[in-house]
């Protein structure tokens, strides 16, 4: 019987993927998240019941929590999982944050509804703390690393508070893909997101129109000084200008410690409402690409929703040009 299970995990990680010889691990449970290849310079590291790291070649990449924690002083409402922080920039700063007194359910990088309508009942998937709706982890549903990439698929669902009951609401799949610099010493770190949500229940939800919601990206704690921080997007706009505007792409950055890092939110040409309005708070460190911002619009049961943003994590300060030309190469790639 042992052996029989020895042949099984040995089988669990080892898989033949597009002519590529790949390291996958199909549905792994808490526990069986580190996974590391020959073949591959990415690694998986967990820490068991609270996080997996991606780790190139030595370097931390980001961190996916999938355990339920809440930040330190918040309460258990903002108690949450499936959100990404830390991530860190190839020069080692930390350009996320999570768990910032004046909005601690922002969470590092993460996706939500704001202002919504299901039936009766009116949940906000985004401001925890109400209490009337949370987005939390469900299992992982696939591990890979290739030759020059690494990739994770996890599910999440997301409640809405009924009494005292928490309902599954909307059912959601992310796809964070990142790809193998292409120096030794890499100016950014490439990985994409791709989020696609089903509505899972009978009934249409209504997304109303608002100032934020969607994407949203929570940076350094040190940008809360202002003079420490800045914006730029495709059209030019900066930090005292972005908010309220369209944009195909935005870049957040501005000294951490004594290093200059940042890191841009590209959207996506299919992606609903694109180019999206954005949302660039003025007094804290908060950029975010908000569909609602534009428009209402609705989820009809069962029907897919997905986006796709990528993200580029600066160890140096780029130029306009260069996120444009990254930019324009994102926009012809495929689904």
């Amino acid at each position: 019987m042992r052996r029989v299970v020895a042949i099984l995990a040995i089988l669990e990680v080892i898989a033949l993927v597009a002519g590529q010889d790949a390291t996958v691990r199909e549905r792994p449970r808490e526990g069986r998240l580190s996974l590391s290849s020959p073949k591959s310079a990415f690694e998986f590291v967990e820490e068991k019941g609270k996080w997996v790291r991606l780790i190139f070649k030595g370097k931390l990449v980001w961190q996916y929590n999938y355990g339920v924690a809440a930040p330190v002083g918040a309460g258990e409402l903002n108690a949450t999982s499936g959100f990404l922080h830390p991530v860190w920039s190839p020069n080692g700063s930390i350009v996320t944050d999570w768990g910032a007194q004046d909005h601690y359910h922002h969470r590092g990088i993460f996706f939500a509804w704001v202002k919504t309508k299901w039936g009766d009942l009116a949940p906000d998937f985004w401001n925890l703390f109400a209490g009337s709706g949370r987005t939390r982890f469900e299992q992982f549903e696939r591990l890979e690393l290739q030759p020059d990439k690494a990739i994770v698929i996890a599910s999440h669902v997301w409640h809405a508070k009924k009494g005292d009951q928490w309902l599954p609401v909307i059912g959601e799949r992310w796809t964070i893909t990142t790809y193998e610099p292409q120096s030794e010493q890499p100016d950014f770190w490439t990985f994409d997101l791709e989020t696609e949500l089903v509505n899972i229940t009978d009934l249409t939800l209504e997304i109303e129109e608002y100032r934020y919601g969607g994407l949203g990206y929570r940076g350094s704690r040190d940008w809360m000084d202002k003079s420490k921080r800045e914006v730029l997007t495709s059209e030019g706009k900066t930090l005292s200008d972005a908010d309220a505007t369209d944009a195909r792409w935005v870049l957040q950055g501005g000294i951490v410690g004594e290093k200059w890092s940042g890191l841009t939110i590209m959207d996506h040409p299919k992606n609903l409402g694109f180019p999206n309005r954005l949302r660039v708070a003025d007094n804290f460190p908060y950029v975010g690409f908000a569909p609602m911002r534009k428009m209402s619009f609705a989820m009809k049961p069962n029907e897919p929703m997905k986006f796709r943003f990528r993200f580029l994590v600066h160890a140096v300060k780029p130029t306009k040009e260069q996120i444009e030309r990254l930019w324009h190469q994102f926009s012809k790639s495929a689904d």
